[in-house]
């Protein structure tokens, strides 16, 4: 079933009307199974405006988020396609984001992405004939009917494109460059990555308002103190407090020591951001207690 134009949308129509938004990510599954991912969705998918779906991210070798997107679109969900440099030359990302558009996926997330050595296929080769900021300039062509050699296409696409940014002012002016720069060649909307120090994350995003450009903070759902670790020591540019981790360690229920971390740095950035992204780790059924307890303290 084909999803017409403008029956979804509605990430960029809320961006738009300056309305708080919320999203979140779905991991494709590593395989052709689809009911685990079919049951994220479908838990998922009434508490946010769109759900993300990752490629390949730190370059474990999952279901294509192009496939991914359609099978949300056909649940009824507004899907972001994120789409890396790390394994496509400049003809296949075209390819694919020209398909994209074809299926009715509205939105698109522009990335590097995470370099091979990390992942399960380390003597994989790299391409990244292209990085994030010239991917939205392409897209940005696609968007007015050209491909990357100018060449006229028989429509152009149709996505909100987006883009990602570290939050944290070690190093800001350089990561607002970025931003400015990633605006200039086509991002509509920023999602950043978690930051676990609050008053830093803050302080970036009140920065980063002066690009009139919505942003999404980035939420990382803990749910044990092992995972906590992990990201701490393995994930770059997540730096975990000690305050963090010890309160991870030594919570009696570590899910529910995630989702209150989670809550409180919403409720502290909540003036600073356009919305927020919520993540987690294989944990997508906690992300509904997040939603409901952050808008259970807005409103109390």
């Amino acid at each position: 079933m084909l999803v017409p134009f403008g029956l979804m949308g509605l990430l960029k129509e809320r961006l738009s009307a300056k309305e708080f938004v919320l999203t979140a990510e779905v991991s494709p599954p590593k395989g052709a199974g689809i009911k685990k991912l079919i049951e994220n969705v479908r838990w998922v998918g009434p508490h946010v405006t769109a759900i993300n779906i990752t490629d390949c991210q730190r370059s474990i070798v999952r279901m294509a988020s192009l496939a991914v997107c359609k099978i949300v679109l056909d649940l009824g969900v507004e899907p972001v396609l994120q789409v890396t440099c790390r394994d496509r030359n400049s003809i296949a990302l075209q390819a694919d984001l020209m398909g994209a558009s074809g299926l009715g996926i509205p939105n698109v997330l522009c990335l590097t992405g995470d370099p091979v050595k990390v992942g399960d296929s380390p003597n994989s080769r790299p391409v990244f004939e292209v990085e994030s900021t010239n991917l939205l300039r392409m897209a940005s062509m696609l968007q007015r009917g050209r491909d990357n050699q100018n060449l006229k296409m028989n429509a152009p696409t149709r996505f909100l494109l987006g883009a990602v940014v570290n939050p944290t002012l070690k190093g800001a002016h350089g990561q607002y460059d970025r931003m400015i720069k990633k605006i200039e060649s086509g991002a509509s909307f920023f999602q950043t990555q978690a930051n676990f120090e609050v008053e830093d994350f803050s302080s970036f995003l009140k920065l980063a308002r002066n690009t009139n450009t919505p942003i999404l903070a980035g939420i990382l759902v803990l749910h044990s103190s092992d995972i906590a670790r992990f990201i701490h020591e393995n994930i770059p540019g997540i730096q975990m407090p000690a305050s963090i981790l010890k309160r991870m360690a030594e919570a009696t229920n570590s899910e529910k020591e995630g989702i209150e971390i989670a809550i409180e740095t919403m409720l502290a950035l909540k003036d600073d951001c356009a919305g927020f992204h919520l993540m987690t780790i294989r944990r997508e059924h906690l992300i509904p207690e997040v939603v409901k307890g952050f808008y259970e303290r807005t409103s109390s």
